[in-house]
């Protein structure tokens, strides 16, 4: 929306006021990126770092991730070419998953040496480990889902799963901002929350294991916040979630679409606390390793540092 690109150019103009006194620069949001990259056919200063979850496709059918559910072929394609111009001026490209890292080195053809998948990462301290207590086999096991568009991060597919296979033997929450108008039994919905609502993290401490059958993604924050709770994850092989989900270690990755693999998984976890309990333990291991953001900051200030100096 319009009224969004203005609010960002307006809280990015103290930093677009003194490009010509720094060294690098990194952006995260399109607007400011565009204005460097054009500029930067001019001036060469500073160095532009590109850090994205989200990188160019040129097939719009193989990702259909947000704008590009009802762009029309021939615009994907002219995006897509602009989009590998505005890399081809860029200094450093940091996305956030090797599949990413891949999409820019491949059809994108960015120098390797140029691309570091490193993911910013989480405050671990907004997201503490949940803590270790006895949970009761009467209570059902809690399934939560987030999800802001329901039916394109699969909560649909999850919802028809939860009502043939699991009504009555477990519980459902659902946080999304378009829930649908009816809902079964044991299925409970937030609308309200926002990312780091306290009660959201009051959710996830107070589940059992963490769905997300997506059918388009590039680097799941939610799924990372499961995690660092201490969540056992079941989410789609798509994008990036492969390099946070590792089949049958801390959770397990499913074909997107795919009802009776996403049954079977929910299945095997919801009869096996044991089982749970210790994926979800590799999963805050897992993080902590790689998606600590007080550990992947100082990594990527060290790679623009090198930008810089070579």
């Amino acid at each position: 929306p319009i009224n969004t690109r203005m609010i960002v150019w307006r809280q990015s103009r103290p930093v677009m006021d003194r490009l010509s006194r720094l060294d690098a620069v990194m952006y995260h949001v399109f607007e400011p990126y565009l204005w460097s990259v054009l500029r930067h056919t001019i001036r060469r200063r500073p160095h532009i770092v590109w850090s994205q979850d989200n990188p160019p496709i040129a097939d719009a059918h193989s990702l259909r991730y947000g704008g590009s559910w009802s762009r029309a072929p021939w615009r994907s394609r002219l995006r897509f070419q602009f989009d590998r111009w505005c890399l081809h001026q860029t200094s450093l490209c940091i996305p956030f998953s090797t599949w990413a890292a891949e999409v820019l080195t491949g059809a994108c053809g960015v120098p390797p040496e140029q691309v570091h998948p490193i993911h910013v990462g989480l405050d671990l301290e907004l997201w503490p480990q949940r803590p270790s207590v006895a949970r009761s086999t009467e209570k059902p096991v809690q399934i939560l889902f987030v999800g802001g568009d329901f039916i394109r991060k699969g909560g649909d597919l999850l919802l028809e799963v939860f009502t043939r296979r699991f009504m009555g033997r477990a519980a459902l929450t659902l946080v999304t901002q378009t829930p649908p108008a009816s809902l079964p039994n044991g299925v409970t919905v937030h609308t309200d929350l926002n990312p780091n609502d306290p009660r959201l993290r009051d959710l996830y401490v107070g589940s059992d294991l963490f769905v997300l059958p997506t059918q388009a993604d590039v680097s799941s924050w939610v799924a990372l916040e499961a995690m660092a709770t201490g969540l056992p994850v079941i989410a789609s092989r798509v994008g990036g979630i492969p390099d946070i989900v590792q089949d049958g270690v801390n959770g397990y990755l499913v074909e997107p679409g795919n009802a009776e693999q996403l049954a079977d998984r929910i299945e095997t976890l919801i009869a096996d606390c044991a089982l749970r309990d210790s994926m979800g333990l590799e999963g805050r291991r897992h993080v902590e390793r790689n998606y600590d953001a007080a550990r992947n900051v100082p990594r990527i200030l060290a790679l623009m540092k090198q930008a810089v100096e070579a």
